[in-house]
């Protein structure tokens, strides 16, 4: 299944290698073993969606427990703190979650959202998924919601274990660890993922409510996000020379930094302020490529990647599945 071609503030993949660091978990063991180079990311920087979740996916699988709900606990803001400003600053929990959600919805989860919903006799806090994330990053995205609920809803109501049931559209998994974290029954393989609550409790005033702070966070979180999109400019300029240059060439930096006027050094220099390389954005743009490539059943995995100058099937299979989340050949099947 397709990942969505967005990308996240860089601090959140800085937060969850310190909350991993937290658990005494192997980082630096974990870091070696990922294609993505995490050192080189600056405050400004933004990280791809898929890389972020390799590198939870890769945390987890070094820890005593198979859920991010742990790292959610415990993981800082940092540079956007504004977010945990807003979460709590706001008249109700409802307006809370939707002043964040107006802001960063579209922007770094395009397709996947929160809300609350209300009944007479529960309150709901939902996950709608309309992306195409996978059932993992799926699922991934879901526990850094309610695990972000369990951190501050006590907080703000003042009330402890306030889950009263926990609904997951996933398989049944690792169900002691998630009733051990929420403090309630949960249940899986459901229509929709969502947090049974107390009725009423959403639209219940906040005593924290500060419409003053509410609005400079607003504002500074606004401002943070032009800047990051703004940065992610180079990214654009590289991937358009690279869709303008000759296919039949290997393309490499010098020859985009020439289209761009721009000395090979500067390039590197602006790209690393992004938290990318020019491999990674080659790659990238590779794969999207291929797709086309493997619409022609006629054309075999062995053709496809040599057309793409990889240096073999294998690191066209690699590559492909570190992007997209499945292989070339699954990817083809789905067509």
């Amino acid at each position: 299944m397709k990942q969505p071609n967005i990308r996240l503030p860089a601090v959140f993949s800085r937060s969850l290698i310190q909350a991993a660091a937290v658990h005494s978990l192997p980082i630096g063991e974990t870091l070696k073993n990922l294609s993505y180079d995490f050192s080189t990311l600056t405050d400004n920087a933004t990280i791809e969606l898929g890389a972020l979740f390799d590198l939870a996916d890769a945390l987890v699988a070094t820890a005593p427990f198979n859920t991010v709900l742990p790292f959610v606990k415990i993981i800082s803001y940092e540079q956007i703190d504004e977010l945990m400003t807003l979460m709590v600053t706001g008249k109700t929990m409802r307006s809370c979650l939707e002043n964040i959600i107006s802001l960063i919805g579209s922007t770094w989860t395009p397709g996947f959202t929160a809300q609350y919903h209300s009944t007479q006799s529960n309150d709901y806090l939902r996950c709608d998924n309309q992306s195409q994330l996978s059932t993992r990053q799926l699922q991934f995205a879901v526990e850094f919601v309610f695990g972000t609920f369990l951190r501050v809803g006590p907080l703000l109501t003042g009330h402890e274990n306030i889950v009263k049931e926990v609904h997951f559209t996933c398989d049944e998994s690792d169900a002691q660890e998630y009733e051990t974290v929420f403090q309630c029954p949960v249940l899986f393989n459901q229509q929709c993922n969502l947090l049974v609550l107390p009725a009423g409790i959403s639209n219940k005033p906040l005593a924290s409510y500060c419409p003053e702070l509410e609005d400079d966070a607003l504002v500074a979180l606004k401002k943070k996000i032009a800047i990051l999109a703004k940065s992610e400019g180079i990214v654009t300029r590289v991937t358009h020379v690279l869709r303008q240059l000759d296919s039949d060439e290997t393309l490499n930096i010098g020859m985009v930094a020439k289209e761009l006027n721009v000395s090979v050094r500067s390039l590197q220099r602006k790209l690393n302020e992004m938290g990318v390389t020019f491999s990674a954005v080659r790659v990238g743009f590779l794969i999207e490529q291929s797709k086309a490539l493997l619409e022609q059943p006629e054309l075999t995995m062995d053709r496809i990647a040599e057309r793409l100058h990889f240096s073999d099937r294998a690191a066209f299979s690699r590559a492909f599945k570190r992007i997209e989340g499945l292989s070339p050949s699954q990817y083809r099947q789905q067509l």
